[in-house]
């Protein structure tokens, strides 16, 4: 075999590598997870938007209604504060809470708007609700993926957070390769970075902290299960690259280790 064809048969390897890479479906998961933060920042944004927009119109509404999806469906359906009868905001709230937002509606201090104008704040009112749904999407399809990649750390924590855990790392075969104090920290680089420029305290968690009996935990234990934590999380991940396979006993363990340290 002569040089060309050596380089011709390297460059085939090198693009089926670069390819069988590019679509190992941990990648797809994190472009999700990515997503996800992206959608959440989107929706926060055009929520603030709404609520300063639509307060021109009726400013008491958003302190009559502290639940962002029923404030935000009452916009995009009912529209004008004039619209907002009891049997109209009834299918959002309650019936106590409907009665107090119709007869706030006919005394608010807020401007009458054009039919225009509040045909434009109502259909950015849709686009928030349309984002707060294609997250919720998304965030069922990262927990569904992730029992198929890592069963073990889907189980142990939940897909989100074990997405995010792969996200930091990389990848779910850099994530196995981490040893358990480096997945502690995932998530909390500046803070180790800070600690290791101005010995200003490390850090004791970092995505980690999502975790139920972390934020949960008196503060002076936190630490210890994160530690807990992130030593289950480390073998579930190599067990999770290098078996495939959801071992029960391993969210048992951690299960019981947690509560013994909390004692």
């Amino acid at each position: 075999m002569g040089i060309k064809e050596l380089r011709a048969k390297a460059l085939r390897k090198a693009k089926e590598k670069v390819s069988e890479e590019k679509f190992k479906r941990d990648h797809l998961v994190i472009q999700a997870v990515e997503c996800i933060d992206e959608l959440d920042e989107i929706s926060n944004l055009m929520t603030e938007r709404v609520r300063n927009w639509y307060a021109l119109h009726y400013p008491e509404l958003m302190k009559l209604v502290r639940n962002t999806e029923s404030y935000l469906a009452i916009i995009k359906e009912i529209k004008s504060r004039k619209m907002m009868l009891e049997d109209k905001l009834e299918q959002f709230i309650g019936p106590e809470q409907a009665k107090k937002i119709a007869s706030i509606a006919t005394q608010t201090m807020g401007a009458d708007l054009e039919d225009k104008d509040i045909h434009r704040v109502s259909k950015l009112a849709d686009l928030a609700l349309h984002a707060r749904s294609e997250r919720e999407e998304l965030a069922s399809y990262v927990d569904a993926t992730m029992m198929e990649l890592a069963p073990n750390m889907q189980s142990m924590v939940g897909g989100m957070l074990a997405a995010r855990l792969m996200a930091k790392a990389g990848s779910l075969e850099k994530l196995a390769l981490m040893p358990a104090s480096t997945i502690q920290v995932l998530g909390a680089e500046k803070a180790l970075f800070a600690h290791l420029k101005t010995g200003v305290p490390p850090p004791k968690h970092g995505v980690i902290f999502a975790y139920p009996s972390i934020q949960q935990a008196p503060k002076k234990k936190r630490g210890k299960v994160s530690r807990i934590l992130a030593n289950h999380l480390a073998i579930a991940a190599r067990v999770d690259y290098f078996k495939g396979k959801l071992d029960p006993m391993l969210k048992i363990d951690l299960e019981d280790t947690v509560e013994r340290a909390l004692k």
